[in-house]
C-alpha cells in the first residue's frame, strides 16, 4: 500500500478520502488497512464509507453497517433503485457500474472529498485489460490513480499491487465478515466469463494473471504499430 501511495501520489497526510464498500472481503480489507495505515504512521486522514445499496433481492446492509460501526467510521448508506433500471438493459454490469460511480461522485461532491478508493486489486486489472481488448477492442486497463470530471476528483486504488490471494489472508488475520452479498446478475457478467477462462489457464501456469499484470507495465513499443 505504501508502494501505490508513494509512486502514484496519493492520500498525502490529512487527506480526505472516500470509501466504496461494497460489504465484500476486498472492500473490507481495504478499509481495514486504511485505518490500520492511518493509526500507525499518524496520517490523519479522514476516511468516509459509503455503501451504495442496489435494491437488489435479498441484498443485506447490515453486514456493512455493523463492521462500520465496529470500526467507529463515518458512514452513508446511498440508496438507488439500481435494479429496476438495469433489469431490461443488455450491458447490466456496465450500467450497474455507471450508476455506482456516479452515485459516489455525487456523494464526495456534497462531503468536499475529491479522492475516492476503490477496493480493485491486480487481478481486476489483469481480467480489466483482456476485457477491453475482446469486447471494446482497445488495450486499457484500471489504473492506481485516475483522474474524473477534468481533475476534480481521483479514482484511487491502494490495493492495485495486492494479489488476492494475500487479500484473501488478511481478511482471516483481521477476522473479517466472509458473508457477502450476491450479484444477481453475475452469471451474465462477461468479467465472470473471463476470470473462469484465466482460472481454467492457471491450472497449467500458477503465474497467468501475474504475467498479464506485469505485462502493463512493460510494453515493447518496438513490436507495438504506430
Amino acid at each position: 500500500m505504501r508502494h501505490a501511495i508513494r509512486r502514484h501520489g496519493f492520500l498525502d497526510k490529512n487527506s480526505r478520502v472516500l470509501v466504496g464498500t461494497s460489504g465484500g472481503v476486498d472492500s473490507l480489507v481495504l478499509l481495514t488497512l486504511l485505518v490500520e495505515y492511518n493509526k500507525q504512521y499518524h496520517q490523519g486522514w479522514e476516511i468516509h464509507a459509503c455503501h451504495i445499496h442496489p435494491q437488489f433481492p435479498q441484498w443485506n446492509v447490515q453486514i456493512v453497517e455493523k463492521f462500520l460501526k465496529k470500526y467507529n467510521i463515518p458512514y452513508t448508506i446511498v440508496t438507488i433503485d439500481i435494479n429496476k433500471n438495469i433489469k431490461q438493459r443488455t450491458h447490466k454490469c456496465y450500467m450497474c457500474s455507471r450508476e455506482r460511480r456516479r452515485k459516489l461522485l455525487e456523494l464526495a461532491d456534497s462531503l468536499s472529498i475529491f479522492q475516492i478508493a476503490l477496493a480493485h486489486h491486480k487481478e481486476d486489472a489483469a481480467e480489466t485489460i483482456l476485457l477491453n481488448m475482446m469486447y471494446n477492442a482497445e488495450i486499457s486497463t484500471l489504473v492506481p490513480k485516475q483522474s474524473v470530471i477534468q481533475g476534480r476528483f481521483f479514482f484511487i486504488r491502494p490495493l492495485y499491487y495486492f494479489a488476492k490471494e494475500t487479500i484473501n489472508k488478511l481478511a482471516q488475520a483481521f477476522n473479517l465478515p466472509q458473508q457477502k452479498n450476491i450479484c444477481p446478475y453475475f452469471e451474465e457478467s462477461k468479467r465472470e466469463e473471463v476470470r473462469e477462462f484465466l482460472t481454467t489457464l492457471q491450472r497449467e501456469n500458477p503465474d497467468v494473471y501475474k504475467n498479464i499484470f506485469r505485462s502493463i507495465f512493460t510494453i515493447k513499443h518496438s513490436y507495438m504499430p504506430h
